[in-house]
């Protein structure tokens, strides 16, 4: 029914992180098995429609957004082997907007992290269909900050270097903490 009503799928554990758990599926047989795997990790299990499109990721500090990053792998998806072990993994900042569509995943970015009480910073995953909407895939309240982490990324492409970001959010805290 789920392939019936959705077409193809991703389906992920509710709990993880990372891709970590995540297959996409588009037959019985494929969604029985992606929901085995996900299923072997805590939390519920999550099936959402497959959208065949780039990925974005946006950065939020504050009340702020950051220029998005687009993802290009040659995987089938951007996985957990695209985000940490291949040389392959392309990172577009700024991605290729225009200045209109730049604006208008800001603020969709904005809306879900802060539609769910986030606050401080975080990181907000999405991607676009072929018709051009944009879709939220996850909202991340604690995202990476290596080196080689999307929100340092974007925060050098907005003129903000990693000492000034670890700043800014220490300064959210504290305003938080008030």
């Amino acid at each position: 029914q789920v392939i019936d009503r959705l077409g193809k799928v991703f389906v992920k554990p509710a709990c993880e992180g990372s891709s970590i758990g995540m297959a996409p599926a588009s037959d019985a047989q494929s969604l029985q098995q992606a929901y085995e795997d996900a299923a072997g990790y805590s939390g519920g299990v999550l099936a959402e429609k497959f959208i065949d499109g780039p990925e974005y990721t946006v950065g939020i500090v504050g009340d702020k957004s950051l220029p998005s990053i687009r993802m290009v792998t040659d995987n089938e998806f951007y996985d957990y082997q695209a985000k940490y072990l291949s040389e392959d993994t392309r990172y577009h900042c700024p991605s290729g907007l225009n200045s209109d569509e730049e604006r208008t995943l800001g603020e969709l970015a904005l809306t879900a992290f802060h539609s769910l009480g986030c606050a401080g910073w975080g990181r907000v995953d999405t991607m676009r269909d072929s018709d051009g909407s944009f879709y939220v895939l996850e909202v991340n309240t604690i995202p990476g900050m290596t080196s080689h982490s999307l929100v340092p990324m974007a925060a050098r492409q907005a003129g903000m270097e990693v000492p000034a970001l670890v700043e800014r959010i220490l300064a959210l805290a504290w305003e938080d903490r008030r």
